[in-house]
């Protein structure tokens, strides 16, 4: 029988490395004495049991059990899989429904477990999760309140999870920007091109090699961080739901606030004059019309290089003519062309208009055309996605289900007329029901997708309404 396992540790850290080599080695010799073929063994490191969708490896190993690529699957123990009952419960029925058995290795010598056995363990596993979360919240709390400082903070040197020592040169910094936002009225993104000219490095790496791109988000954060003037802030967000690890935002009086004042760099004046500033810009911000909204191809054209939007601009160059509207890579602009290698500059909004216009123009010409090509190209895509995550060619599984449809009418044609008995029939229909029944479920799961060539079609043919009378040279 051809079999898979399923390996996982939850941290990176050199001795859990040592323990999924130790779990490879142990597969490979456990799986071949038992008569079993180990086609592959699935595995995930730095992985909680509690995030299912971040297991790469482990939704590798649903989508071959739906391409029917293996009939047992090996795992030590159930915590391997799951911690959380309702996945557990979901994923092991869908296996059972597959018809791959699961094999626990830590079950004795190890067996094939049935369903009621296997939900008691999800739930043992499930409540021990949450054990361990409880205690490592109890741990996450008691540093906060001791005052636990970030692993990363431009102007800092951190010496222990609970001090910081301002950086000599990193510090300057931090004045020069608070000095060029408060006194010079530059804006955050002046102010991130000013550094990366400047050649200021940011705190992390990238790829391991200094990193000097600075952008408006990076800036705003230094200029809104209450720890250059001494205050330490911890618990502003909590995790609500281990599973899902979804957070939320805690109401300030349970935020953990710890007053550090050998780590002040700003004084509290210029500090409360930047967030005076930045609250008053994003008021006037929230009063103009979105950018995204506003233009005609806002948001829609993206830089090949960078994959910022570009942005929109105008000149007046004479009183006596239009004014002349191009569109341009916002990273490039607001950051210098050190920041993105895009090879188009510029991209003229008259030009783009006419050149959108004859291109639709030529598509509608051929309505018909058009509309068949699209359609028979959104079916390929659609049948192709459905083979690749799931194994099934459709027109196959179909054939196969009349197929075996006819052969059960045939064997209930030859009961009643007395050809065969009734226990024949029944015996012979057993295999031919039980492939019915596991075709059925994995072609139910595709029905979904008709109804999505249905509004595809729909929705093209409500595109080719619109353009029909549209022309970009009139907006």
């Amino acid at each position: 029988m051809d079999a898979v396992a399923y390996i996982r540790v939850s941290t990176n850290k050199e001795e859990q490395e040592l323990s999924l080599e130790n779990q490879r080695e142990f597969f490979e010799k456990y799986v071949g004495n038992r008569n079993d073929t180990l086609i592959r063994i699935y595995s995930d490191k730095g992985k909680s049991a509690t995030k299912m969708k971040n297991r790469k490896d482990l939704q590798r190993l649903l989508s071959a059990a739906r391409r029917g690529e293996f009939q047992r699957l090996y795992v030590k123990d159930i915590s391997r899989l799951f911690r959380n009952t309702l996945d557990f419960i979901t994923v092991s029925r869908e296996l059972a429904n597959l018809g791959v058995q699961l094999h626990l290795v830590n079950m004795g010598e190890g067996k094939d477990i049935d369903m009621f056995t296997l939900n008691l363990m999800a739930m043992i596993a499930e409540n021990e999760s949450q054990k361990i979360s409880e205690r490592t919240k109890f741990g996450k709390q008691f540093s906060k309140e001791r005052g636990i400082v970030p692993n990363f903070v431009f102007g800092y040197d951190r010496t222990d999870k609970y001090t910081l020592v301002p950086n000599p040169q990193e510090s300057l910094w931090v004045q020069k920007i608070f000095d060029l936002y408060t006194e010079e009225e530059w804006g955050m993104a002046k102010i991130a091109k000013f550094l990366y000219e400047s050649h200021v490095k940011t705190k992390k790496l990238k790829d391991g090699q200094p990193n000097y791109n600075w952008s408006q988000i990076s800036v705003g954060r230094i200029l809104t961080n209450p720890i250059y003037i001494g205050t330490v802030i911890n618990g502003k967000e909590s995790m609500k739901d281990i599973f899902t690890s979804q957070r939320q935002k805690n109401p300030k009086e349970e935020w953990y606030v710890s007053e550090r004042p050998e780590f002040r760099i700003i004084s509290d004046e210029q500090f409360e004059k930047a967030q005076q500033i930045k609250e008053k810009n994003a008021k006037q911000y929230c009063q103009r019309e979105k950018r995204s909204n506003k233009h005609l191809f806002s948001n829609l054209i993206k830089c090949n290089s960078c994959g910022f939007s570009y942005r929109r601009y105008q000149k007046q160059y004479s009183p006596n003519r239009p004014p002349k509207v191009w569109w341009t890579c916002s990273k490039r602009s607001s950051y210098g062309s050190g920041r993105c290698d895009s090879e188009y500059i510029r991209i003229d909004e008259d030009w783009l208009k006419s050149a959108l216009n004859t291109l639709f123009k030529s598509l509608l010409d051929d309505r018909e055309s058009f509309f068949t090509l699209v359609e028979t190209r959104c079916n390929s895509i659609i049948k192709e996605y459905i083979r690749n995550t799931s194994g099934i060619v459709l027109e196959e599984v179909e054939n196969r289900l009349d197929e075996l449809k006819q052969e059960r009418e045939r064997l209930k044609t030859l009961a009643v007329k007395a050809l065969i008995t009734m226990d024949e029939a029944e015996h012979d229909m057993i295999p031919i029901n039980e492939e019915i029944e596991k075709l059925s479920f994995r072609l139910n799961e595709t029905n979904k997708t008709r109804e999505i060539t249905q509004k595809i079609k729909a929705s093209i043919q409500a595109f080719l309404n619109t353009f029909s009378a549209f022309d970009f040279r009139a907006t």
